[in-house]
């Protein structure tokens, strides 16, 4: 297929529903700034939100672990298994390093790459290499006839990348908001590695965000959005690719912006709620003291926890532990997941409920 460098010519025309889009997208936005910047900057929320968004992005592309999952392994400390969100986990914070110098863009595109795909399981997977072969896309991609989507040749893809690269740093042509729309679909559109465009697709909206100090942290959700709306997204893209409509792209796309905020800001609004009510709930009990509320600190930060967990991270003896677990299963803070006597793992399901919801 043939793609055209950005901005779209002819020049987009914004009618009065994109302009209303481009305004509710922007308070949207304004209003998450707004409740992540009353939490602490190392409140447990941000590392939570993260780890959320590099599951729910990575499910997009059909990895099967759950949240639950997640957690429960991290507290067995199992590498093994949490390879692809380590890996997306890093490629995030090494883009964020690297975001200080966005004329490199090119450069940082290939490092996101390379962290993602390092280190999975006998896959030559190129790191950090656009590809070398024709590659097809779609829900039955096994060949060039059945494929949904065909990008570029290969030989397509580095004069491509440059005029992409290009505009993103000078993307002065349109409203903040409506670039992140183009430069998502041209991404997709160019699909230039062999694998993991999506997630470094997905990675590079919220650079973005954070390059234009819409957002301080990567924790919007927009692949929860994305995820629920998939079929939807896909055919977007593909009406975009045949028919250049790019209006109905940016429109769509802005919802998906204004529907991702609200989602991640009533999931902050909610966990501190939550926080509030069982902390004050705590400190009417008979048992409150010290250990007790550096307990409800940890179940928050590491919402699966055990008997051996509590002990080493906190340094807490196994009586008192065993007793703290007891209070805080009988106010319905925890909860048993095994259903065993010994090795036993405790959760904090009001608050992945939350998250997962």
């Amino acid at each position: 297929m043939s793609i055209v460098s950005l901005p779209p010519n002819p020049k987009i025309r914004f009618d009065s529903e994109i302009y209303a889009l481009i305004n509710e997208a922007d308070k949207s936005l304004y209003l998450l700034e707004g409740a992540i910047n009353v939490l602490p900057s190392n409140h447990f929320l941000i590392s939570s939100l993260t780890i959320l968004e590099s599951l729910k992005s990575l499910r997009i592309d059909g990895y099967k672990f759950s949240l639950t999952d997640i957690f429960s392994l991290l507290i067995q400390e199992d590498q093994e298994d949490l390879k692809n969100i380590l890996s997306y986990m890093r490629a995030l914070s090494l883009a964020q390093k690297l975001l200080r110098n966005v004329s490199s863009s090119s450069h940082i595109i290939k490092s996101i790459h390379k962290e993602l795909a390092y280190d999975l399981s006998g896959e030559d997977l190129h790191p950090g290499e656009y590809r070398k072969t024709q590659t097809w896309v779609g829900q039955y991609s096994s060949g060039e006839s059945n494929a949904k989507y065909i990008p570029p040749h290969p030989d397509k893809i580095e004069p491509l990348m440059k005029d992409f690269e290009a505009y993103i740093v000078s993307d002065i042509s349109y409203p903040f908001v409506v670039n992140a729309a183009l430069i998502h679909a041209q991404f997709e559109m160019i699909h230039p590695f062999e694998t993991n465009n999506g997630s470094v697709g997905r990675i590079l909206l919220q650079l973005h965000f954070l390059w234009k100090r819409r957002l301080s942290v990567p924790v919007l959700q927009i692949s929860h959005v994305l995820n629920n709306r998939k079929a939807e997204y896909f055919d977007r893209l593909e009406d975009l690719e045949k028919n250049n409509s790019w209006e109905s792209w940016i429109k769509f796309f802005l919802k998906i912006i204004i529907e991702s905020s609200i989602h991640t800001s009533r999931i902050i609004k909610n966990i501190t709620d939550l926080e509030l009510s069982d902390y004050q709930n705590i400190l009417n009990k008979e048992f409150v003291s010290a250990p007790s509320l550096k307990v409800f600190e940890l179940i928050f930060r590491k919402p699966f926890i055990s008997l051996p967990f509590i002990t080493k991270v906190l340094g807490l003896n196994k009586q008192t532990a065993n007793v703290l677990i007891a209070k805080f299963l009988e106010e319905n803070i925890l909860e048993e997941t095994t259903g065993k006597q010994r090795y036993r793992i405790f959760v904090y399901k009001k608050l992945i409920d939350i998250l997962d919801g």
